[in-house]
């Protein structure tokens, strides 16, 4: 399943938590959907011990442009963490790899034949969710009857092991990711600066703060088990908030940065999902990226609205806050530009 679709008891519609293929349907601009082209995409099968929450074969694309500008993206897919949400057939993440996971049918930073995309002729490594741990897991763990492989780790570098080797020396480096991607890209962006030290590597997550009303505790991931030298907190719990004020402190001299709606629906369903009250999403999130923008080297990009992930659609060309376009700060944010931290209002 690809269409990662979450209801609650609330009354709101059916929502889309990753699932490229039917971002090809989303209206662009001009009123028509954008079919899906190669942009010379590659799917690789790295095998070893990479896999799928319930045992299928992982897969990533990659996309050889200039070989001095590099892209890596981290796909969105939910999460699961207790009986409800890892159960077959689960609405609340991604448990496989397929066409619908493409990167040929995504917009916006993804879409490598629109001429507005400054990001177009980059080498891409494409690195799909299907094991539903942001990309953090190194676990197999049962929740009830159901054994969920928590390989996101692993699946995720096995994808950065092929960018490195076909990219081998980039002179700028975006890593980026939407939804469960967004939290993969600041856990996996100490590794791409290990690897190209003399490049001008960014962070920036699209749409999850990771923002719940108490910590996290990630044992059955196994996630802390990999987290970097400055982040060896074993099995305790904690904050996204921590972890990004460690890694800014960490390299004082790299931007790192993230995209939110204020009201983003589907971050609103996952607060409510482990016993948070949904009216209070919006106000933490407010009150985390104030204290975070103290971080002299720490953006953030604040939209109004319910939406969730702009980055692989066209809201990455359309959308602006305080006179900013959304693709225009993310193409400076990569040049090392210094930009703002556009706010939207009540």
């Amino acid at each position: 399943m690809h269409a990662g679709l979450v209801r609650t008891s609330r009354p709101r519609p059916w929502l889309l938590l990753s699932g490229l293929a039917a971002l090809a349907l989303v209206v662009g601009a001009t009123g028509g959907a954008r079919a899906a082209a190669s942009s010379g995409w590659e799917r690789i099968e790295p095998g070893g011990r990479t896999a799928c929450a319930r045992g299928g074969p992982y897969a990533f694309w990659g996309r050889r442009g200039r070989s001095d500008r590099l892209v890596i993206f981290f796909e969105g897919g939910g999460g699961c963490f207790d009986q409800r949400t890892c159960a077959p057939g689960s609405p609340w993440f991604d448990d496989t790899v397929d066409g619908g996971d493409d990167p040929s049918y995504a917009g916006g930073l993804l879409d490598l034949d629109d001429a507005r995309n400054p990001f177009r002729d980059w080498s891409f490594v494409f690195v799909p969710s299907c094991t539903g741990d942001t990309h953090l897991g190194d676990r197999v763990s049962r929740y009830g009857s159901t054994t969920i492989r928590h390989r996101g780790w692993v699946n995720a570098r096995a994808a950065l092991a092929w960018g490195f080797r076909k990219v081998p020396d980039p002179s700028v480096v975006l890593v980026a990711g939407c939804s469960a991607g967004s939290v993969g890209s600041a856990f996996h962006v100490p590794a791409v600066l290990a690897r190209y030290p003399r490049a001008r590597v960014s962070q920036v997550g699209d749409s999850l703060a990771f923002l719940f009303h108490r910590p996290l505790q990630l044992g059955n991931w196994g996630a802390a088990q990999h987290f970097p030298a400055f982040f060896r907190i074993g099995a305790r719990s904690f904050t996204m908030e921590e972890y990004v004020t460690r890694l800014a402190r960490r390299y004082p001299r790299r931007v790192f940065a993230r995209f939110n709606h204020a009201g983003d629906d589907v971050q609103e369903q996952f607060y409510e999902a482990v016993g948070g009250d949904p009216a209070a999403f919006e106000p933490r999130l407010r009150a985390v990226e104030r204290r975070l923008k103290r971080l002299p080297n720490y953006r953030s990009y604040l939209a109004c609205g319910d939406e969730h992930c702009a980055f692989p659609t066209n809201e990455f060309h359309a959308l602006r806050v305080g006179g900013v376009l959304l693709r225009d700060w993310v193409a400076r944010l990569a040049a090392g530009r210094n930009v703002g931290c556009p706010t939207c209002g009540r």
